[in-house]
């Protein structure tokens, strides 16, 4: 579709530092880098847009299903063109990715952010009979809309201008609750190996409870206690130091330094950040055989 111009729930192991405060100066002063966002209307996906401009060196690229919001946040903003495409449908998102390579010949930054809030119950008894066929709505938007985001990153990095290892991000949000379900943190780390050897970052986004429209429901708010939600700012302050390729030290003092910055799980919680630590390998021949599988040496 032709562009027109114009802030998620999302459930790991935490910087004590105003993440707001973040020093954002390891931005080229004078290089326009080109980021795509899915879910990028509302929420988080359009706190980290206008985080990104910021800066003054960003041209920023939004897409969501919802024309309406989308073009209203667009036109909000300086420097934002806003898509319509549904993450479940693959050649309308491909469609888009095209439309922005061939309209800026490069892509800097993906944000695979476009999520749903679950609202049915798997766990709900069925009385009689067969029970009723599960809702897919979820799977197909928060983890399918991944790979197909992440797929087509791939390829787009690859199309795009040389560039320093690490220049280029892919980010997916996952959440607090992937801890458990673990889909999107477990491809993270399956791609995130083999990717940086291309020189493009990959790192998942686990934030705790985020106030943005995803938990718009009265349900969710007679869940959670107001005390555990997060400001979306600090959410953002996480995705620039990600962005920007540095040593990070999390709550805990581990640190991480910024050429190992990838394939990492980044909790988010109150103010600070946490990195969960991936998994052991625990012998040589299990290494040997990942190593193969991954097309590594």
């Amino acid at each position: 579709m032709p562009p027109t111009k114009t802030l998620c729930f999302r459930p790991l192991k935490f910087f004590y530092t105003e993440i707001s405060s973040f020093d954002r100066k390891f931005y080229p002063a004078n290089m326009a880098k080109v980021a795509l966002i899915t879910g990028g209307t509302s929420g988080i996906g359009l706190a980290v847009a206008k985080d990104l401009i910021r800066t003054g060196t960003w041209q920023v690229n939004i897409i969501g299903s919802n024309q309406e919001r989308g073009q209203d946040a667009a036109a909000s903003l300086p420097n934002v063109t806003f898509y319509q495409a549904d993450v479940r449908n693959y050649q309308q998102l491909a469609g888009v990715f095209d439309q922005i390579f061939n309209a800026t010949a490069r892509i800097d930054f993906v944000f695979a952010n476009a999520g749903r809030a679950e609202h049915t119950d798997f766990f709900a008894k069925s009385e009689t009979g067969i029970p009723p066929e599960p809702g897919s709505e979820i799977v197909d938007i928060n983890l399918n809309g991944a790979l197909y985001t992440s797929y087509l990153a791939m390829h787009y990095f690859r199309r795009s201008p040389g560039s320093t290892k690490g220049h280029r991000n892919l980010i997916l949000t996952s959440s607090i609750g992937g801890l458990y379900p673990y889909a999107l943190i477990g491809f993270t780390r399956s791609i995130g190996e083999r990717l940086w050897e291309e020189g493009v970052r990959v790192n998942a986004l686990c934030p705790g409870v985020v106030e943005t429209p995803l938990l718009a429901d009265e349900t969710f708010y007679a869940i959670f206690p107001p005390e555990i939600f997060i400001p979306v700012d600090v959410v953002t302050g996480v995705v620039s130091q990600l962005l920007s390729g540095a040593d990070m030290v999390d709550a805990k003092g581990m640190r991480v330094a910024g050429d190992q910055m990838h394939s990492q799980a980044v909790h988010v919680s109150g103010k600070s950040f946490l990195f969960l630590e991936k998994p052991e390998i625990h012998d040589e021949q299990t290494r040997i055989t990942w190593a193969a599988m991954m097309g590594h040496k």
